[in-house]
């Protein structure tokens, strides 16, 4: 019988948040602790990740653009070509796309900045977590170095029904150096901060959230 794979739903209501950016940073993690990995782009808006491939020459993590299939038919296309991990990098702005691939999922990674205008969208992903009876966990990106900054974007985060990573991902010139080369920060500086905080991202949530 064939295995089936694991699979996250990456989502951030509001745009800017570095969504895309943190579903490539997992999905090469994913790849450097030996999973076979692959991305669906169902951001049909701007396809950011499908466009980071063609700058890369590794030929993993596959991406697999959305276009006119559905998440389900995708989903079960990887799974047959042995997909372990699939992680679906989902479109602001679009509730309808946003509840099939929570739906499809197994557990969801919801992303923000830690800034109130941010923040205050994260209530309504976790409502709509809520009601498919999923799991989640949220991750600060493009957080400050300011300590106090990032205090209150936790903060504002405690009244949300699903844990916060205690690990936030640094605004750091690592991810977007490494994204114009068609690369993620801990490829193109792995001894780095950024490479650091992904690897503990990535621990905390796989070993938390999707339990």
């Amino acid at each position: 019988m064939m295995k089936s794979a694991i699979v996250v739903a990456v989502i951030a209501q509001k745009g800017g948040v570095g969504k895309s950016t943190l579903v490539r940073s997992m999905a090469v993690e994913g790849i450097l602790r030996g999973r076979k990995v692959a991305i669906i782009d169902a951001d049909t808006e701007q396809y950011t990740t499908h466009k980071w491939t063609l700058r890369r020459s590794e030929q993993v993590p596959e991406v697999v653009a959305l276009e006119d299939k559905t998440i389900a038919e995708v989903v079960a296309s990887l799974t047959k070509r042995r997909a372990e991990l699939i992680i679906i990098d989902t479109p602001p702005h679009s509730r309808p796309l946003i509840n099939v691939a929570a739906e499809a999922a197994d557990a969801a990674m919801i992303v923000t900045q830690p800034y109130q205008d941010d923040v205050q969208e994260v209530g309504r992903t976790a409502a709509i977590l809520n009601h498919l009876g999923k799991r989640g966990g949220i991750v600060l990106n493009n957080a400050p170095t300011r300590a106090a900054a990032l205090a209150l974007g936790r903060a504002a985060l405690a009244a949300v029904a699903f844990p916060t990573c205690p690990t936030a991902i640094t605004h750091l010139m690592s991810h977007p150096y490494a994204s114009a080369e068609g690369l993620t920060a801990q490829e193109r500086e792995p001894a780095g901060k950024a490479a650091r905080e992904i690897a503990e991202v990535w621990d905390w949530f796989f070993s938390k959230i999707l339990v």
